[in-house]
């Protein structure tokens, strides 16, 4: 049984309650959007949600708020915030999770999801440390599937909380350019975590890219091999589309006469091309992605790590 299900009202501490006051908020004035700054330098700001998706998921936050105001939890505290997360309020949601954290000291639900929204607006380090330690916490519990927010056709969650735990935790030591270690965690996730192949192609597109990256051809070869050949995918196609580019199953040409490319195919492909001998168009790939305006995707956030980085190199 988990530790926190209970009722903890007496424990609510006042950064909780001032982050309540705060994120009470109608439908009908929504706040200003969120800003951070892109790894490139520059501001990025919150896209503005279609009017009607958006009191849609203002009425979800508030039922959130509403079911941690009649019983406080963990997790009731943990949906604030991805509700928060998904109307593009990041800061809030950081601030909302490092309120809950002063109650739930142990939650590596809540540092899990932390880590996540510190890497949509690019505190990378200060990711690494929550994940890092979501990861230690976690280390004895079991590995349950998580709820999704924006659930699938099926409707069934398709990761679980120790593979998402380590997912992220991988992600942010590939944007600080530890390869090695982001490709054994994220190894580690189709291992030990991944439950059906949308979690395993994910998984092995980021690990496949991390061992090139390491200079691990011989191992990124082999690594391809632990998903099947025809993935049972129900969300993640961009991921299974990649690794059949991998496996040269998709010819690099019909790669690129696809329009319609989502970032985590471009981010993919663009790493390809470059491990393939054509750097040039796979940079060039690279410095387009990382302006597009959807920036909370990993696919662009990876590509600003890239270019960011690239640009430090070139001016040392």
């Amino acid at each position: 049984m988990d530790r926190y299900n209970g009722s903890v009202k007496a424990q609510i501490p006042r950064s909780i309650a001032a982050v309540t006051a705060l994120t009470v908020v109608s439908c009908a004035s929504p706040p200003p959007p969120a800003t951070t700054t892109a790894l490139t330098g520059g501001p990025l700001v919150a896209a503005e949600i279609p009017a009607g998706r958006a009191k849609s998921m203002q009425l979800e936050l508030e039922a959130a708020r509403a079911a941690w105001e009649y019983e406080p939890s963990e997790m009731s505290a943990v949906w604030v915030g991805r509700r928060l997360a998904y109307l593009g309020r990041y800061d809030e949601a950081i601030a909302w999770y490092r309120g809950a954290l002063e109650t739930y000291p142990d939650s590596y639900r809540l540092r899990r999801h932390l880590g996540h929204r510190l890497l949509t607006t690019r505190q990378i380090d200060e990711a690494i440390v929550e994940l890092t330690a979501a990861r230690a916490l976690a280390a004895d519990q079991p590995n349950r599937l998580e709820p999704d927010g924006a659930p699938g056709p099926t409707g069934e969650p398709r990761s679980t909380t120790h593979g998402n735990i380590d997912y992220h935790l991988a992600l942010g030591l590939y944007l600080r350019g530890d390869f090695d270690r982001a490709a054994e965690l994220w190894l580690g996730c189709i291992d030990r975590w991944a439950r059906n192949d949308d979690a395993r192609v994910a998984a092995l597109h980021w690990a496949h890219t991390s061992l090139v990256r390491s200079g691990q051809d011989a191992e990124a070869r082999t690594a391809l091999e632990r998903v099947s050949d025809a993935p049972d995918v129900i969300e993640n196609d961009a991921y299974a589309e990649l690794v059949q580019l991998y496996r040269g199953d998709m010819p690099l040409q019909v790669a690129l006469a696809r329009s319609d490319r989502s970032a985590a195919f471009e981010y993919g492909l663009a790493r390809h091309m470059i491990a393939s001998e054509r750097a040039a168009e796979g940079e060039a790939l690279l410095t387009a992605l990382a302006q597009r305006s959807a920036w909370p995707a990993f696919g662009v956030l990876a590509a600003e790590a890239d270019v960011a980085r690239a640009a430090a190199g070139a001016t040392e």
